[in-house]
């Protein structure tokens, strides 16, 4: 047989061994082609020696054909790295998800998935928002009061200016259930301004709710005269029953006099019957205000 012959015959079987051999990788096997290796083969000898075929096979120096464990070490070493993966991916996924459950039930973040979570998200607006006040929810001082107004807050300065003598304890203006902010609690600021010093408006601002202190000029109509009284308010009575032409005994009464005595409560009788009011002698709201529209 040609040496070109012999030589494709023995590579055809050998390649044929390796791949028998390929199916059945295990413990170390040694497989012998028949027939001494000739001088022609030595340079392929010397080539196959120098590598692993499939990770299978090596030939030794003396023709013998070895199969090795590096592929079933590899597959085992990766099996063995895939578990690890396995076991640390899902010991990971454990841990993140208790770390998460943590984080939910107790409120607490690390440092770094709190940073990181703060520079990815963008600031968000809370959804929810403080109702609008209302009439019915304004305190006292949020909002500037003027005429036409009414609530809450409207009550409160009503009541302050009663209390403290600016205005009659008989005011009763409301609307929807809530003093309303008329002409006289209007007249009333303005004598509160009056005796403080400030600009007189009649509409009360938010900063002028501080503090009301009690007055300390009665002003005609901010409460009842009657005998005993002393005040402006009974000097300014005095004077409109004068120019009305009820002037009281000019021997017992002077212009200006302060003192509610009974002289001026004669005088507020007889006018009080003459305009049709009961004739009391005290001289009250309705009194006050039909006085000082009279006309003779």
């Amino acid at each position: 047989m040609k040496h070109k012959s012999k030589k494709l015959i023995r590579s055809l079987l050998l390649s044929a061994t390796m791949s028998l051999l390929g199916l059945h990788s295990g413990a170390e096997n040694e497989v012998r082609i028949g027939g001494d290796v000739e001088d022609g083969d030595a340079k392929q000898l010397d080539v196959m020696k120098q590598r692993v075929w499939h990770h299978v096979l090596k030939v030794g120096s003396n023709g013998n054909i070895t199969e090795v464990n590096s592929h079933s070490s590899h597959r085992s070493h990766s099996s063995h790295r895939s578990h690890s993966s396995h076991r640390s991916s899902s010991h990971g996924s454990h841990y993140s998800s208790h770390s998460s459950h943590y984080s939910s039930s107790s409120g607490y973040r690390s440092p770094s998935t709190s940073s990181s979570s703060s520079s990815s998200s963008t600031p968000t607006t809370s959804l929810y928002s403080a109702p609008a006040k209302t009439y019915k929810t304004y305190s006292f001082g949020d909002r500037t009061l003027k005429r036409g107004l009414y609530g809450n807050d409207v009550d409160e300065l009503v009541r302050k200016l009663k209390n403290n003598g600016y205005l009659h304890d008989s005011h009763s203006a409301t609307q929807s259930g809530y003093a309303l902010y008329d002409g006289e609690v209007e007249q009333a600021v303005k004598y509160l301004q009056e005796e403080r010093g400030d600009k007189v408006t009649g509409v009360f601002s938010s900063s002028e709710s501080t503090s009301i202190s009690p007055t300390k000029h009665h002003h005609l109509g901010t409460r009842d005269l009657r005998i005993g009284y002393e005040g402006d308010d009974v000097s300014e009575l005095i004077t409109l029953l004068t120019k009305a032409g009820f002037a009281p005994d000019s021997s017992k009464v002077k212009t200006g006099q302060k003192e509610y005595s009974e002289a001026v409560a004669d005088a507020v009788r007889v006018f009080q019957a003459f305009t049709g009011l009961e004739p009391t002698g005290i001289a009250n709201l309705e009194t006050i205000k039909k006085l000082k529209t009279y006309k003779k």
